[in-house]
């Protein structure tokens, strides 16, 4: 069980977050929670009602060594490209800050292939990229509802 502490602390930093994605014409978008994507990200999504900014590093926020994060990406890029899925490359960063976790910008799921995947690889939460609204923060902690609640850039899943 997470601390309270914790818990406001960890989403300090998810709000805080850059998600850069890197565009397949070699440039670069950042996505931020609690604003519109990017023109750039939501042309890429074309026809998709959303996209997920997701990782499999760092399970429940805990720090892994690289080469065991970069084995759980890989197991998670494999699983998306079996689905057919679109996606990109991505890196959430805090500016100013060493840490730096690799993700994929995913097109084509639903939310319960969203959910379960999140599920299988521990994470507290997702960035999801609506195509016609913001960046939300979708939540995997029920636990954690007591100390976030509600607010306009949150969802639960």
């Amino acid at each position: 069980m997470d601390a309270p502490a914790r818990i406001l602390a960890l989403l300090a930093a998810y709000r805080a977050t850059h998600y850069e994605v890197f565009l397949p014409d070699g440039t670069s978008a950042t996505i931020h929670v609690g604003q519109p994507p990017p023109h750039a990200v939501a042309t890429w999504l074309g026809a998709a009602p959303f996209a997920a900014f997701l990782t499999a590093c760092n399970p429940h926020s805990h720090a892994l060594p690289e080469e065991e994060n970069r084995q759980r990406l890989d197991a998670l890029r494999r699983r998306l490209q079996a689905n057919a899925c679109r996606l990109l490359d991505g890196v959430g960063h805090l500016p100013g800050e060493t840490w730096h976790e690799p993700s994929l910008l995913v097109a084509g799921l639903t939310f319960a292939d969203v959910d379960a995947l999140v599920r299988e690889f521990d994470q507290n939460a997702v960035v999801i990229v609506h195509a016609h609204g913001v960046a939300r923060l979708r939540l995997y902690r029920p636990e954690w509802h007591a100390v976030a609640g509600y607010a306009d850039d949150l969802e639960w899943a």
